[in-house]
C-alpha cells in the first residue's frame, strides 16, 4: 500500500496550500441549489475520509465486513458545511488526510484480499477501497481547482472492483 500512502500524501500536500489560496466567498458560492458549492465538496471529501478511514480499519479485522455504505447527501446536508469557515474546512481535510496516509501505509499486507459490499456491482477488496479512494480524492480535488461551471463539474465514475 506503499503508492497509495504516497500518492495520497503527494495529493494532500500539494493541495493544501491551493485550496488555501480560494477565497471564503468563492468557496462558499452556491449558484445552483441543486449542486455543491466548493465548501460543500469539501466537506463531502471529509465525510469520504472518515467513512473510508472506518473501512481501512475494519477490513483488516475480518475478511468480510458486510455492507458499508453510507448517504452522501444526507451527510453534506446535516453537517451544514456551507456554514463552516472555508480555512477550518481546509485544516480539517488536510489532517484527516494526512491520519489516513499513516493508516494506509501500515495496511496488513495479509488483509488486502478482505472485502466490503460497497454497493458496487461486487464487493471490494481492502487493496481495491484503498486504492480507490486516492482516485475519489483526486477526483474532487479536481473539482474544487477547475473553477468550471457547477453544471459542467466532472461526473465521477465508479470502476468496478473485480476489474
Amino acid at each position: 500500500m506503499d503508492a497509495a500512502s504516497k500518492d495520497l500524501s503527494v495529493l494532500v500536500e500539494e493541495t493544501r496550500p491551493r485550496f488555501a489560496a480560494i477565497s471564503e466567498a468563492d468557496a462558499s458560492a452556491k449558484p445552483y441549489p441543486e449542486k455543491w458549492s466548493l465548501k460543500e465538496i469539501l466537506g463531502h471529501l471529509v465525510d469520504s475520509a472518515v467513512n473510508n478511514h472506518q473501512r481501512f480499519v475494519r477490513m483488516q479485522e475480518r475478511a468480510d465486513i458486510g455492507t458499508f455504505g453510507y448517504a452522501q447527501q444526507h451527510w453534506v446536508s446535516s453537517q451544514h458545511y456551507q456554514q463552516r469557515p472555508w480555512t477550518d474546512l481546509v485544516e480539517l481535510w488536510y489532517q484527516v488526510n494526512r491520519h489516513l496516509v499513516h493508516v494506509v501505509a501500515h495496511i496488513d499486507p495479509a488483509a488486502l484480499g478482505h472485502t466490503c459490499d460497497m454497493g458496487y456491482a461486487a464487493p471490494a477488496t481492502l487493496q481495491f477501497v484503498a486504492q480507490d479512494y486516492v482516485r475519489h480524492v483526486r477526483h474532487h480535488v479536481e473539482q474544487i481547482l477547475d473553477g468550471a461551471d457547477p453544471r459542467q463539474r466532472k461526473k465521477w465514475v465508479a470502476r468496478n472492483p473485480q476489474a
